[in-house]
């Protein structure tokens, strides 16, 4: 069996479980994929860190093999570490620190000797990937210990082709733990009380993209600063409502088009629910703990507000927000 054969096979491999992890716990998710990566690409030390370009640190992070300290120090440089400035020009594209400066410059510098040589850092790659529409950047960089241990141009090409899978799989991962705590087909996305992204679903783009007149870049097109006091508030002239939940400093909008179902109390929704999942009025009351004649004039209200007259067409225009 050939050398490349067994190295493909790795990658593969590598790959598959990657995409296997995101059914577990979000919170250890990148650091199994760090771990997996191993498999493939060889290193002593790794980081994987998310951030925006509009700031200055990484609002999320994962190190292996190097201090903890060490993400914070890495910041620090930003601007004047020329390394990250040429993975910024470089988006998708692995790049060797002997890329940007030779053996003697590198050692020789300030950033080595005051940065890198402090925590034992004597080799590194990395990748940076980035969404233009959101402003979201992911850096991935691997380090060796030992001066002697270079990394090669394969080390390379198999860093770029698992970082892509690396940054979707995290946040496939991350939507499926989101989606599993709410049963409204949403589309969402990660912000701050500003309204910067973190990370947004496709569809959340495309939808304040279809009614919003201004294009949307990098954040919402409102504050959540000034909106945060109410639940399913209405966006974009009463076509988009959206919900938000509270994730530490950051939140989770969920986010879509409204329909006449948004129009009904919090009660007459619980009511439909119940109506449509083939409740009675007696059923329907017992588990709502109302009088069945709570319930039938509910529904006849609802009935008016929604200019239907069966079940099967409230079930219709209620399809969206049936829970199971």
């Amino acid at each position: 069996m050939s050398s490349k054969y067994i190295e493909m096979n790795a990658i593969e491999h590598t790959i598959s479980n990657i995409y296997r992890r995101t059914a577990g716990q979000t919170d250890f998710y990148r650091r199994h994929v760090i771990t997996e990566i191993a498999r493939a690409i060889d290193f002593d030390g790794a980081l994987w860190g998310t951030g925006h370009l509009g700031a200055n640190n990484f609002h999320s992070v994962e190190v292996l093999g190097v201090d903890d300290s060490y993400p914070a120090a890495l910041a620090e440089t930003r601007d004047t570490n020329p390394i990250y400035e040429v993975f910024k020009a470089n988006p998708g594209q692995a790049i060797d620190m002997k890329n940007v400066m030779d053996d003697a410059s590198f050692y020789s510098s300030q950033l080595y000797q005051d940065f890198f040589a402090r925590f034992g850092v004597e080799r590194l790659m990395g990748v940076i990937l980035s969404d233009e529409t959101t402003g979201i950047f992911t850096l991935i960089s691997l380090y060796r210990f030992e001066r002697e241990h270079v990394f090669t141009e394969d080390d390379g090409r198999r860093l770029e082709r698992l970082a892509f899978h690396m940054v979707r799989g995290a946040s496939q991962a991350y939507f499926i733990h989101l989606s599993h705590q709410q049963s409204e087909n949403h589309a969402l996305a990660i912000c701050d009380q500003h309204g910067v992204f973190y990370e947004a679903q496709p569809e959340f783009i495309r939808l304040l993209n279809t009614y919003v007149n201004e294009p949307v870049v990098q954040r919402l097109p409102f504050s959540l600063v000034e909106t945060i006091a109410g639940e399913g508030t209405v966006v974009a002239e009463g076509k988009l409502r959206f919900r938000h939940e509270r994730l530490g400093d950051l939140f989770c909008v969920s986010l879509w088009e409204q329909s006449p179902i948004d129009l009904l109390s919090d009660r007459e929704k619980e009511v439909v629910n119940a109506i449509v999942h083939g409740l009675s009025f007696k059923e329907a009351a017992k588990k709502l703990k109302v009088a069945p004649s709570t319930v039938s004039n509910h529904l006849y209200k609802i009935y008016r507000k929604l200019n239907v007259s069966t079940r099967t067409e409230l079930a219709e225009m209620a399809n969206p927000m049936i829970k199971e």
